[in-house]
């Protein structure tokens, strides 16, 4: 599969970027901050409640907040160990709606909103025995990836199953890296599952008249995971990051070293791809968004939004090394780097490529100038109301932990950052309510962070709104 990437399309970019003004800052109230749950143990098969960062989890409608939470249950190997909970907001606080009988999944289960009177879950529960996996005490199951939607309206609902096709005859087990979009305007989905063995990606796409149609298995250069999928009008759009063992000999005797595991993987591309018709063709050609080659270096895909016409907006983390002790054995005079990136493309090809923030991740706070960040952490992009979008992240500057809100100009230059008021900023990664769960474009912004810990996981849930 090729990869293509122009140059002078950046280059360009560049130049037509000074003769914007800089935009104003946004104003924001906070309305809510709340911790949820306190302590989740940890999963102990490889996932997390956050882990499948990349697809949506938490869902508004009206004043209606849903999100979905999974948790381990005690006494059961890896790997399919988890429940699933849908939680809503309630009058009298959160409330857990729906949720499975038993354990069943290995990884979190996406949430998003099928259409004005459906919710859908993500679901992929085991089905049949596999193998065993003695070194590490796990089971390995055959698994059953579908949509599990029920109506709004009850308050003890009733689900129903949405069966995908799938191209080929794809390996489906507890392993998935699922993505999930939707658009409710026409009921349209587009869903992803990654077949372990051959490590292809398989989408499926179900239309707005409720037919499932099986796309052409892909994959990228180098396998990708983590997706963000965007969906609309049949045209299908996905971002994700490229997932590789340690490449470099040196760096990865360097990381076992360290770490005495030989499994530490490397995120070192962003790649892109996209097709107008997921009904009669499958993704195209694929597009190198940003790397990190010359460096043991980390970058992550954060977010994707499309607009009516077709451009596409993404934005991911890069960081010139992936840990510090890296930076010192082989580059030790080198900073740590970090930036907030942003890429915006259309009809497969780079148009604009930006920074929105650059910090350094081994910095003292005290030694920072205003304006300036230490560690920056991740970040989302959300339209608001009037079809304008900003762009959430968090990280660090003299004060401490921090989230800041910034918006962009059609050409994606980012306006003065604001600092968000929170009493507890989330520093971790973090959902939000976004176009690709179902949620409308919104100034009043839904803040999931899905916290992991060495000890214990947990959720906390603020509440933004911006006034300009």
């Amino acid at each position: 599969m090729a990869v293509a990437r122009s140059s002078a399309l950046i280059a360009s970019s560049i130049l037509l970027a000074t003769f914007f003004n800089p935009l104003q800052g946004v104003e924001v109230k906070v309305n809510r901050e709340e911790t949820i749950v306190s302590e989740i143990p940890l999963f102990g098969n490889g996932s997390s409640p956050g882990w499948n960062n990349g697809s949506p989890m938490i869902v508004r409608k009206g004043d209606d907040v849903w999100f979905s939470l999974s948790r381990p249950v005690a006494g059961v190997p890896p790997y399919a160990n988890t429940i699933w909970q849908i939680y809503k907001r309630q009058k009298q606080g959160w409330t857990v709606i729906l949720e499975t009988d038993g354990p069943s999944e290995r990884e979190p289960c996406p949430l998003a909103l099928l259409n004005s009177y459906t919710l859908a879950v993500f679901v992929n529960p085991k089905t049949s025995f596999l193998r065993f996996r003695v070194e590490n005490e796990a089971i390995l199951w055959n698994s059953h990836p579908h949509l599990l939607a029920f109506p709004l309206g009850m308050d003890d609902p009733e689900t129903f199953a949405l069966e995908p096709r799938f191209s080929g005859n794809p390996v489906l087990r507890e392993h998935t890296y699922r993505g999930l979009a939707v658009d409710p305007r026409t009921s349209e989905v587009l869903i992803m599952v990654v077949d372990p063995d051959s490590e292809l990606y398989h989408p499926s796409y179900l239309d707005g008249e409720g037919q499932w149609h099986a796309m052409e298995a892909f994959t990228f250069p180098i396998r990708g995971l983590y997706p963000n999928l965007y969906v609309r009008g049949g045209e299908a759009h996905i971002a994700a990051v490229s997932d590789i063992k340690e490449p470099v000999q040196a760096w990865r005797d360097a990381k076992y070293r360290v770490f005495q595991r030989h499994w530490d993987y490397a995120f070192r591309h962003i790649y892109y791809s996209w097709t107008p018709d997921a009904r009669k063709r499958g993704f195209e050609t694929s597009l190198l968004i940003d790397s990190i080659e010359d460096r043991p270096g980390s970058a992550r895909n954060l977010d994707l939004i499309v607009d009516v016409d077709g451009t596409a907006h993404l934005l991911y983390v890069k960081n010139r090394f992936q840990y510090e002790f890296l930076r010192d054995e082989f580059f030790p005079d080198e900073p740590m780097a970090v930036e907030i990136g942003y890429a915006q493309v259309k009809q497969g090809r780079l148009i604009y490529l930006r920074t929105i923030g650059k910090g350094l991740s081994d910095s003292d706070p005290k030694d920072l100038a205003p304006g300036e960040y230490g560690n920056l952490n991740w970040g989302r992009l959300h339209r608001l109301e009037d079809g304008s979008i900003v762009v959430i992240y968090s990280g660090e500057d003299r004060d401490g932990a921090g989230m800041w809100i910034t918006r962009l100009n059609k050409v994606g230059v980012a306006g003065e950052a604001t600092k968000i008021p929170m009493e507890h900023p989330m520093g971790s990664r973090f959902f939000t309510n976004t176009e690709r769960g179902g949620s409308a474009p919104s100034n009043t912004i839904d803040l999931l962070e899905l916290g992991y810990g060495s000890e214990y996981h947990s959720v906390r849930y603020a509440e933004i709104e911006v006034r300009r």
